[in-house]
């Protein structure tokens, strides 16, 4: 079969199945909400409809708006092409390089703005400005990631970008593809960015800009999304499954094609029903707490890229223990975009139940200690990912005043900090030379960071429990540092270590509660006005 052929029915099946996608994910949030729900082929009879409908256009528009639905349409119909979604080595995949693919996306999401805008209706204007705030903060993570994608493949085209298992092979790029997929949602206007489905004006963004559009290009742009969103789909599962892509040739048959179609028709159902999941489980976060959405993908991406640099560059030996490590920074750094202590005490039991991964991976390289390394993975996630949070939380109980914990900083400028912390943690680990410890350099980042993290924590939070879990992340990263420095430590001495740890929790959860019946607050603003 040529390239060109290919490609063509690579377009036609996405083109075909696109409006089946956003019916299946309609349906499957009924069901999932205890409705019947409309069929899934809904959206075909829909588009149809609009077709044969009459159009109704405002006098004050200009050529613009007019011009909007041909020029979103096209974008996407072009992502469809371009992309490797059904097929690996069409003839268009030399085109697929990811700064064109951004490109495409910003020049629909531009056109939409403008015809958002083009009509002078308040609503539209409303909805052009949260989508250019939108698509400013996406363009750059989008960016970000397939630029860390092409640094493991050596491609800058998205299809050479697709010939391994790249989980398998490199386990810390888990963080880009989550960032992908975040941006995903974002990208197409899905909960928790937007609700494609209200009809409530204050809280739309996509919607907003097609309120003007109707009969066929009405039609063109919610077809338009039904693509974009299919390409998405193919594109998220391509990346984690890449040996489902099949490959052009000059060999292939056509049974090679009837298991390529049906491939991609599985992998756009399993992706509907978890979209709809999703979204059946979370709500559409307000505008201005989006900030917080982005800035974790924009930290997911960038904990990718710096790994993948420190891998390729800093002669990282051992990629697991690394992932862990990753892990284990990432929970604490979502520790400072909370306020409720449950929220804040979930993130620090999966940072220590990945210290306990971290221990886990060395014993497959420490053969000698793999008794002793299992012994202490075991231990650490039994008092600190179970234990600890249950006693803080339990003696918490009795403050019921307590609602949540303030900060100095909001989420948006506490990952600001969070990122110079990092960024400072990185340049001090490689100017460290004396330790000799080059072949664990991920685990020593990953020690002076949560010790780091745990301090500017205490620092940044005012409430006396927050700063309890700053301590415990500090003791983790002093736990990571004696994995990497000291070979073995009597087990004795360990147990003592984690009683300590323990008591700790007990002795400042209490002081804490004699705090608040003593003074009447726990939080150190208060706290530190008090004259004797």
């Amino acid at each position: 079969m040529s390239l060109t052929i290919a490609t063509l029915l690579q377009g036609l099946f996405v083109l075909l199945i696109a409006p089946f996608l956003t019916g299946l994910v309609r349906f499957c949030k009924a069901r999932f909400q205890g409705r019947n729900g409309a069929s899934p082929f809904l959206p075909y009879f829909t588009i149809a409809t609009l077709f044969r409908k009459e159009m109704v256009i405002s006098n004050a528009t200009s050529w613009i708006f007019r011009a909007v639905p041909f020029v979103v349409l096209s974008s996407s119909v072009i992502l469809a092409l371009l992309l490797p979604l059904v097929f690996k080595g069409a003839s268009l995949a030399s085109m697929s390089d990811f700064l064109v693919i951004s490109g495409t996306l910003i020049v629909g999401s531009i056109f939409l703005v403008l015809g958002g805008i083009d009509p002078g209706s308040a609503f539209g204007g409303m909805g052009s400005s949260r989508e250019m705030t939108v698509a400013s903060l996406i363009e750059p993570i989008i960016i970000m990631v397939f630029a860390t994608l092409a640094v493991v493949t050596g491609s800058f085209t998205v299809d050479g970008m697709l010939g391994q298992n790249l989980i398998l092979a490199h386990p810390y790029l888990i963080f880009s593809i989550i960032a992908l997929c975040m941006i995903a949602l974002a990208e197409n206007a899905r909960y928790p960015v937007d609700n494609p489905a209200t009809h409530l004006e204050l809280t739309m963004v996509h919607e907003a800009m097609i309120l003007e559009y109707s009969g066929p290009y009405l039609a063109m742009l919610e077809y338009a999304s039904s693509i974009k969103l299919t390409a998405f789909a193919l594109l998220v599962a391509n990346v984690i499954f890449p040996s489902s892509l099949i490959a052009v040739g000059g060999g292939m048959t056509f049974l090679a094609i009837i298991f390529a179609v049906l491939f991609g028709m599985i992998k756009v159902v399993i992706f509907g029903i978890v979209l709809a999941l999703i979204e059946s489980t979370i709500v559409k976060m307000r505008f201005y707490r989006m900030q917080e959405f982005f800035s974790l993908a924009f930290l997911s991406a960038l904990s990718g890229m710096v790994l993948t640099l420190f891998a390729r560059y800093g002669n990282m030996s051992v990629q697991y223990h690394a992932f862990f490590a990753a892990l284990a920074i990432l929970f604490v750094v979502l520790l400072f975009g909370r306020a409720r202590l449950r929220a804040i005490l979930r993130y620090y039991a999966l940072s220590s139940l990945s210290i306990g991964g971290i221990a886990v991976a060395l014993s497959f390289v420490r053969p000698d200690e793999k008794v002793h390394l299992w012994v202490f993975a075991i231990v650490t996630i039994l008092i600190k990912v179970f234990v600890v949070p249950f006693i803080v939380i339990y003696l918490q109980r009795k403050q019921k005043k307590i609602v949540s914990l303030a900060s100095f900083l909001k989420p948006a400028s506490s990952y600001f900090l969070v990122v110079i912390i990092l960024a400072a943690a990185f340049f001090a680990v490689q100017r460290i030379s004396s330790l000799e410890i080059i072949g664990y350099s991920s685990l020593l980042y990953a020690s002076v960071a949560l010790i780091s993290l745990g301090l500017a924590m205490m620092v940044v939070h005012r409430n006396v429990f927050s700063q309890i879990v700053g301590i415990l992340v500090i003791e983790n990263g002093i736990s990571v540092f004696v994995l990497v420095t000291v070979e073995s430590l009597p087990l004795l001495i360990e147990m003592g270590v984690f009683l300590i740890t323990l008591s700790s929790a007990f002795i400042f959860s209490k002081l804490s509660n004699r705090i608040r019946d003593f003074y009447g607050s726990t939080d150190t603003e208060k706290l530190r006005n008090l004259i004797e």
